[in-house]
């Protein structure tokens, strides 16, 4: 399984696979569909919903509830104990980078996002020291 972030997420749910990204399952943790939720139903003006704004209603529909052949959302419970080890240790990272964490740890010690602002310096330094590989496949 490969763990992505959102902005992978919304490419892969309309059958925009991107370049280099490994042909598996795809799964993403619940603080970044959670992420992508809030930017479908509360646009702030960002690039996440710049990104989500000219979506159909059927398409929103699709992100809201991904089909699980395509992508799963990771039950957030069996991470939760190692995220908050994970903040506990690096101080200052919240649910978001945590919660990414301990699903790249649980699964294949890989992170995969689509936009390198998803990739700030904690968790970069987190992921070094935690064995866990970062791939950033940026928007074409």
């Amino acid at each position: 399984m490969i763990v992505i972030d959102e902005y992978l997420a919304v490419r892969v749910v309309f059958a925009r696979w991107p370049d280099g990204l490994p042909n598996d399952e795809l799964a993403v943790p619940a603080s970044r569909h959670w992420r992508l939720l809030q930017a479908l139903h509360s646009p702030r003006g960002g690039q996440l919903s710049q990104v989500l704004s000219p979506l159909s209603e059927p398409d929103r529909a699709a992100l809201r509830w991904p089909h699980p052949e395509v992508l799963q959302v990771l039950d957030p419970r069996p991470l939760l104990d190692e995220a908050a080890m994970i903040a506990a240790r690096f101080g200052g990272t919240g649910l978001l980078i945590a919660e990414s964490l301990a699903a790249g740890l649980a699964h294949n010690r890989q992170l995969w996002f689509g936009t390198p602002a998803n990739v700030g310096r904690l968790l970069e330094r987190a992921a070094g020291e935690l064995g866990i590989d970062l791939h950033v496949l940026a928007p074409a």
